[in-house]
């Protein structure tokens, strides 16, 4: 009985482009998991926080390695195969659209983000009894021990404050990050097109 070859190499193809889905769904997370750890261990010495942090880059560089390696094979096998032409434009506007889909749809989210945390932000402001505490504490200070290491009234206006203005400036960049998200949308939007004809790329 002839047996069709091209069947085991489209099932390997099948196979191995599941684990490079797979691959860039864990890449996210643990890219994620990198940005957190840098958050924590940001200006810690410590021997075990530096192997770690150097591991995962490790680890994410050779996930970039895999997927390329992936990726080029399972292109040379359909080329070699006839299914497809090298390097085909329908293909990689194909490619570009999603990722400006994606993009897209993150630019949107972040939108919503910005003003929930200024209202955060204004929220603490509001809910600050340091104003209302001032007078009481005052005829308490003197019979405080020494060895009392309450914050003062001050110093918890002032974390109040501090608090506030880093959320005003978070949410400032992350309307920054909206909009490059939006220029880089439009960006590949203009290449795609120029690609597929409808009007000339720009640099």
């Amino acid at each position: 009985m002839e047996t069709n070859p091209e069947v085991p190499v489209a099932s390997a193809i099948w196979a191995v482009e599941q684990v490079a889905a797979e691959l860039r769904e864990t890449y996210l997370g643990v890219a994620a998991s990198m940005v957190l750890l840098e958050r924590v261990g940001a200006g810690c010495p410590h021997p075990a926080l530096r192997l770690a942090r150097r591991s995962g880059g490790d680890a994410l560089d050779l996930a970039g390695e895999v997927d390329q390696q992936v990726t080029d094979g399972v292109r040379r096998l359909r080329v070699a195969a006839g299914h497809v032409e090298a390097g085909t434009i329908g293909g990689l506007v194909e490619v570009l659209d999603s990722v400006g889909s994606r993009w897209s749809t993150a630019a949107d989210r972040i939108r919503q983000l910005p003003a929930r945390v200024t209202a955060a932000g204004q929220q603490l402001r509001d809910a600050d009894p340091t104003t209302e505490q001032e007078h009481s504490n005052t005829g308490h200070i003197a019979g405080q021990r020494q060895h009392d290491t309450r914050p003062t009234t001050r110093q918890a206006r002032h974390d109040t404050e501090t608090t506030a203005r880093q959320w005003q400036h978070a949410a400032e960049q992350l309307d920054l990050m909206a909009e490059c998200l939006t220029s880089a949308v439009t960006a590949l939007a203009s290449y795609t097109d120029g690609l597929s004809g409808t009007r000339p790329t720009t640099r």
